[in-house]
């Protein structure tokens, strides 16, 4: 009895994992990369390291419809079975988004799990503070939840009024797409 149950877990896990280890991540990377192409975002200059159950991306330029936007040094993407997640790390904006935004982000970390399957959910933090994003993929809708640091106080006022300040001090911006 006890070798049936143990057959049982051992195999489907035995299966997942030999899933996440073989599959194409490199493949997966280029097939997303074409897809955001009609959208005018094309990411270049990067350098691709596959690893055993990661991908990791370093140095790599992103441009918006021909102008480049945004320099993020590190990404490091995770396809597992029940979580994925893409991690970027020490990203630079343009300098275009100077009067919107501070242009550092330290952190940025965006998931996906299969036990809360209809968001997606996004954490940052950089010169701007910390932010919280989650993106309902039925409804369109995005609701984004920003602590910002004294730098966005000061500076980037006329950024914050387009957001709703709660009683905590914190800005909160929703919109449907």
């Amino acid at each position: 009895m006890v070798k049936k149950l143990l057959k049982f877990f051992a195999y489907p896990l035995f299966f997942i994992l030999a899933l996440m280890y073989f599959i194409p991540k490199t493949n997966i990377y280029y097939f997303l990369e074409q897809k955001l192409k009609p959208y005018g975002v094309v990411i270049s200059s990067e350098e691709i390291k596959e690893g055993m159950l990661t991908l990791e991306i370093d140095n790599a330029d992103v441009s918006l419809k021909a102008i480049d936007s945004a320099h993020i040094a590190e990404i490091k993407v995770g396809i597992f079975a029940l979580y994925n997640a893409v991690t970027l790390n020490d990203i630079t904006l343009s300098s275009a988004a100077e009067s919107l935004v501070p242009l550092s982000i330290a952190h940025a970390k965006v998931g996906y799990a299969i036990w809360n399957p209809l968001h997606v959910t996004a954490h940052a933090q950089g010169d701007f503070g910390e932010a919280d994003v989650k993106f309902n993929l039925i409804n369109m809708s995005l609701h984004l939840h920003l602590t910002p640091s004294d730098i966005m106080l000061k500076n980037y006022k006329n950024t914050l009024q387009n957001l709703s300040k709660n009683e905590q001090g914190e800005y909160v911006y929703d919109k449907n797409l």
